[in-house]
């Protein structure tokens, strides 16, 4: 029982490693991908050949995701040293085990060199007193020839594993190397990236000014888009309330017996309705219905909204490619000391020509153009809302079911080359945090 919960825990503790590895490996793809994504686009941004705040918010960016890839490889190189002192550990057991086998296998030589030789083994078994005893001792001169050639059997594959053992140690040792060498490119790297930022950094605040009445433009387009959502979402929560409260009036009236199409239509009035299911109510000796709160959304949105809920921390991304720019709620301003920027959504930046998707299944609520933002679409997802701004060449209307990863429209690229999108999320009329959201 101990060997089999020993040889449980040993797998257990293996694929736990598996996975970790695999994780470390799929956030250094992620990462470097970031970082090449950010190249591309500063290559792009540069062409105007003077510095941009969108030039640093990529370059910063890039920097973020540079210190995160140094990061991982530190945690990388500690899973290989563990890996590498297992491994050592190992195969000491192995080789005990290969000498114990082998010290195992000499004593038997010697108990069989001690032991009559073929001729005598014979006269040994013909001088039994009866069968059975011949019997016997044919057979234990079998188990041990048997016994014998086993132990040869074992020693080879001890032999053999520790073969493997002792390359899988090199490989990992060779592994730890690499990774090594590249973390160190990447630091280098790092230190070139830091000094094009205080670079960039100096020649931003000779434009101050400039830069202050920028932001003031932008916050006020942020304010009226977080004014226009809002204006919105308080209509779709009306007309959410209605279809709710229409929803349950049917329901309790199809309940008592009355029929759709006969005894009401969608064309009878809530007050008519209520009345006819008073009367039906009265007629089955049942108490007045009650005019409680009711319900703000129907089954099936409720449903969708209770989805949209536990994919927190899984949606995906509304372009193939892209990198968080601009952060959501306030934050001091990169350059302008004193300046607090208040975004309620993220700004991610992304390809020319990028296409925007939907991040999760739902109804199309508005098409709305937006002054400095371009065209805003928002979706419903039961109670949840996601907003996607800054768009042209949209592609849905207001009333459209979309569903998971459904293009949109295209992201806007402006005149300095940065294409950006801006992505919010609400949960009724409460703004959310979008980045938790996505998956990472």
């Amino acid at each position: 029982m101990k060997k089999l919960l020993f040889a449980f825990l040993l797998l257990l503790t293996t694929g736990l490693q598996a996975q970790t590895k695999e994780e470390l490996q799929r956030q250094k793809v992620l990462l470097q991908d970031q970082i090449d994504l950010a190249s591309e686009l500063l290559l792009k941004t540069k062409s105007t050949k003077e510095a941009s705040l969108s030039e640093l918010q990529t370059l910063n960016q890039k920097i973020e995701a540079r210190n995160k890839l140094i990061r991982t490889m530190d945690r990388q190189i500690r899973s290989i040293d563990r890996e590498v002192a297992n491994k050592a550990k190992a195969i000491e057991t192995l080789e005990a085990r290969v000498d114990s086998l082998k010290s195992d296998y000499a004593d038997l030589i010697k108990l069989a060199q001690r032991q009559q030789k073929p001729r005598d083994q014979i006269l040994f078994i013909l001088s039994s007193s009866s069968f059975a005893q011949a019997a016997k001792r044919m057979q234990y001169f079998k188990d041990m020839a048997a016994y014998r050639e086993q132990q040869v059997q074992q020693i080879t594959i001890a032999q053999e594993t520790l073969a493997r053992e002792r390359e899988a140690l090199i490989a990992k040792k060779a592994e730890k190397i690499q990774v090594q060498t590249a973390q160190e490119g990447e630091k280098i790297a790092l230190q070139a990236d830091a000094q094009i930022q205080e670079v960039t950094v100096q020649n931003l605040q000779s434009k101050e000014s400039t830069l202050k009445k920028d932001i003031d433009k932008k916050q006020r387009e942020a304010q009226q888009l977080e004014q226009q959502i809002k204006r919105i979402i308080a209509e779709e929560m009306r007309k959410a309330k209605e279809r709710a409260e229409r929803s349950s009036l049917e329901n309790e009236a199809k309940e008592l017996g009355l029929i759709s199409g006969k005894d009401f239509s969608a064309r009878t009035s809530n007050k008519a309705l209520k009345q006819l299911i008073d009367k039906a109510r009265e007629a089955n000796g049942m108490d007045v219905r009650d005019d409680g709160p009711s319900f703000a959304m129907t089954p099936e949105a409720r449903a969708l909204a209770n989805n949209f809920a536990s994919n927190k921390g899984a949606l995906p991304w509304p372009v193939e490619r892209g990198i968080i720019t601009g952060k959501f709620g306030k934050h001091p301003h990169p350059i302008v000391k004193g300046v607090i920027v208040d975004n309620p959504h993220i700004e991610i930046t992304t390809e020319e020509s990028a296409i925007v998707r939907s991040v999760f299944e739902g109804e199309v609520s508005s098409v709305v153009p937006i002054p400095g933002a371009n065209v805003m679409v928002l979706v419903r997802h039961g109670n949840y809302f996601t907003v996607y701004s800054n768009l042209i060449n949209v592609k849905v209307k207001a009333g459209d079911v979309v569903s998971l990863k459904e293009p949109i429209g295209t992201a806007f690229t402006d005149e300095e080359g940065k294409t950006m999108v801006q992505l919010g999320i609400w949960k009724d009329a409460d703004i959310q945090d979008p980045n938790p959201w996505l998956a990472k």
